[in-house]
């Protein structure tokens, strides 16, 4: 009897140990940026799982029980306005990410690519052939005829640059993502589009770029507008694993602090500190990189985006892109980074890897606002498999335009490592590493 308490109260103290050993989630406060003051801990969304009380447990803790009223079946929960959402984001081949979202009365579902190197919102229009367009081929589109919603603009769009032919009409419609609806939003029908997009999962682009100046009122804009979204913030996550079908999400209104990564440093948990970074004044969220270093071993690093700006610091220029997985970089570095590797160049400017060797690939870091973000080839090369052949891409592309070759564009490869948060007011883009 003696030996089966010590037992239990063994059990106990281990399994209240193990608790409290769990990491900590990372509460994101005004502290650390006075332009962020918005972002809290007690702000983010979270949702609740509740057992649901049986008939006879509802009898016994109801006050009524004896009057035979039970409370807890009548009474409702109070609505409440939601003041933030979370997008989830779908992996197609590891090189697309995607969301669903609904436009029009009744509502016509399309997956869109979240893309914060882009402005404008543009879906694919019934008025695109199939015929006429390749790139038309397997998609869903929108038919504004379908929709009790849709309102007319007039105005005509057209993109032709480096080969790319982007050609539709604006609209008005109402847009809505998961909890949240913009109404009455102004986006284009987009009746011709490249080749290449037939091999695209997604059905057009809701750009989360900046915006401000170029005459455009993005879609996050028309959220804060309309007062469906309260703090002008918004966070992206991508997961690591390959694999699955879920990429991540993008929190609108607020940041998630279980997304931040928490080191176990001299006995206890710290959390990763986000660098802020003021962007520049484009559309887009530009900022300046330091470096970015390719190591083989510690005394042999290779530097790149090494450019000389005119106020004596060197670095180079780098978006964001939260559609795609591929790290874009000038043609002349991308090229010497892949033969550092061992890569073999493939078709379409992309370069392959033995898969046995990913492991071995060496870390490549991106030193940020005096920050580093690792890496490592697991991180940076896909495998693909189609019955017996498989083989292993890199996730590094050189530019192919001269816009492209004057800056660096980090997508999924890099956010798998890093939590982006971005202040829509402020122009102000923050990083950390992700959980």
């Amino acid at each position: 009897m003696m030996y089966r308490i010590f037992f239990s109260i063994f059990f106990l103290l281990f399994a209240l140990n193990f608790v409290h050993c769990k990491p900590p989630v990372c509460n994101i406060t005004s502290s650390e940026y006075e332009g962020l003051n918005f972002i809290e801990h007690n702000a983010t969304m979270r949702i609740q799982i509740v057992r649901q009380k049986s008939p006879f447990e509802q009898q016994l803790n109801s006050p009524l029980h004896e009057f035979g009223l039970i409370r807890d079946w009548y009474e409702k929960p109070k609505p409440s306005n939601r003041t933030n959402d979370t997008v989830r984001l779908y992996r197609f081949l590891n090189n697309e990410f995607y969301g669903k979202i609904i436009v029009g009365h009744p509502g016509q579902a399309l997956n869109v690519a979240f893309d914060t190197t882009w402005i404008y919102t543009w879906l694919l229009s019934s008025q695109c052939s199939a015929l006429e367009e390749i790139g038309c081929y397997f998609h869903n589109k929108y038919n504004h005829h379908a929709s009790s919603e849709w309102k007319p603009d007039g105005r005509k769009f057209s993109v032709v640059t480096d080969g790319v032919n982007l050609t539709g009409f604006y609209s008005y419609d109402n847009i809505s993502i998961t909890h949240s609806s913009v109404t009455n939003f102004n986006f284009i029908e987009m009746t011709a589009v490249p080749k290449s997009f037939i091999f695209n999962k997604a059905d057009g682009v809701l750009g989360l770029g900046w915006g401000t100046g170029s005459g455009y009122k993005t879609f996050f804009a028309a959220l804060l507008e309309q007062k469906k979204i309260k703090n002008p913030i918004f966070s992206v996550y991508i997961n690591r694993n390959h694999q699955s079908n879920a990429a991540g999400d993008i929190t609108l209104g607020f940041a998630d602090g279980r997304h931040i990564k928490v080191d176990y440093v001299d006995g206890k948990y710290v959390c990763d500190k986000i660098i802020y970074l003021k962007t520049d004044p484009l559309p887009y969220w530009q900022f300046q990189m330091d470096k970015v270093l390719l190591v083989k071993n510690p005394k042999n690093t290779k530097a790149y985006c090494q450019t000389k700006f005119p106020d004596g610091t060197v670095g180079c220029k780098a978006v964001i892109d939260t559609s795609s997985n591929m790290i874009i970089g000038p043609a002349k570095e991308i090229t010497d980074l892949h033969n550092e590797m061992g890569a073999t160049k493939l078709i379409f400017g992309r370069y392959s890897v033995e898969c046995d060797k990913i492991n071995q690939l060496p870390p490549i870091e991106f030193i940020i606002g005096g920050k580093n973000f690792t890496l490592k080839g697991p991180n940076y090369i896909t495998r693909f498999s189609y019955r017996s052949l498989t083989i292993c891409v890199s996730a590094f592309q050189a530019a192919e335009n001269d816009q492209e070759e004057t800056r660096w564009i980090l997508g999924g490869a890099f956010l798998s490592e890093v939590y982006t948060i971005y202040d829509y007011h402020n122009h102000v883009i923050g990083l950390v590493r992700a959980a």
